[in-house]
């Protein structure tokens, strides 16, 4: 544990934070911000508990004592997962998959000119751009059942078959390993659990590729899921990870010239994930 980067972390966060925005006196203060007994009050642990942290002394705080303090400090998704990093502790899950786009992730989408969708982490379709309501539909007007991808892959309405692709095996793959990894990231996820049991139940494609237990990005297929075919278009389709919401960007841009020479330039490396590049994470499974 990083005790004295810990405790100094913490007390620079305590000094920044109002007591006026808690509902706090303001008179007979020395010092900006909180005092620690104040903090412990709030966070529901003993003062003797929280001081020895800040001096870096007793001994490791609980995931739960952390939780409460960040949630006293107000502290961001980012210094919550920094402050527990600091103690070794790994950070309460979320009990279901974010289904909100930061406000960064929205602007981007809506300035690029290529079709673009963005995802949560079982495949919901949670945002998209006016190319793509063009090409595709507003996921955001229909049925909220219609609007998984996951769900569209593999129980296609009798005239829907956008999913179609040349690398259909590895697209089913590549779906099958992302509801796996949301299954076990959200154990107690209801809307995660009974779709994949839907899936399992309705299809028999994803039942056969269930039982293979894809996980990750599947890296190793990124070749065979280069394209999908929408209506009479072949799309190129890459996927980039948010990691820090959980979330997917998929890209729809036209695909490649297939008469034309291949670029050696272009050869897919160890980057690229089933149905495209991970330019933002290099781990895959977190």
């Amino acid at each position: 544990m990083h005790r004295e980067a810990l405790g100094q972390f913490l007390r620079s966060r305590r000094e920044r934070t109002s007591p006026a925005e808690l509902g706090l006196p303001l008179r007979n203060r020395r010092t900006p911000g909180l005092r620690r007994s104040e903090v412990a009050e709030l966070a529901n642990i003993s003062e003797i508990h929280y001081t020895q942290i800040e001096q870096a002394r007793g001994s490791q705080p609980s995931p739960d004592v952390l939780g409460a303090v960040a949630r006293v400090l107000r502290l961001t998704a980012g210094e919550t997962q920094h402050l527990f990093d600091l103690a070794e502790q790994a950070p309460p899950r979320p009990a279901a998959p974010a289904m909100e786009l930061s406000g960064r992730t929205r602007q981007l989408i809506e300035s690029l000119p290529v079709p673009v969708l963005a995802c949560s982490a079982r495949l919901d379709v949670i945002g998209q751009n006016s190319a793509s309501i063009d090409l595709l539909e507003d996921f955001a007007a229909g049925h909220p059942a219609d609007r998984n991808l996951a769900r569209r892959h593999f129980l296609p309405a009798d005239d829907d078959d956008v999913w179609g692709s040349p690398g259909l095996s590895a697209l089913s793959r590549f779906a099958a390993a992302r509801l796996r990894s949301a299954r076990a990231r959200y154990p107690d996820d209801a809307i995660t659990r009974d779709l994949v049991d839907e899936l399992r139940e309705r299809s028999e494609r994803f039942e056969q590729v269930w039982q293979e237990a894809p996980v990750g990005f599947l890296r190793d297929t990124a070749v065979d899921v280069t394209e999908v075919r929408i209506g009479r278009a072949t799309l190129a389709c890459e996927v980039t990870d948010i990691p820090e919401r959980d979330q997917y960007l998929v890209f729809l841009p036209a695909a490649p010239d297939a008469s034309a020479a291949p670029d050696a330039s272009a050869v897919p490396d160890a980057s690229v994930v089933p149905g495209g590049r991970d330019p933002v994470s290099s781990s895959g499974e977190r």
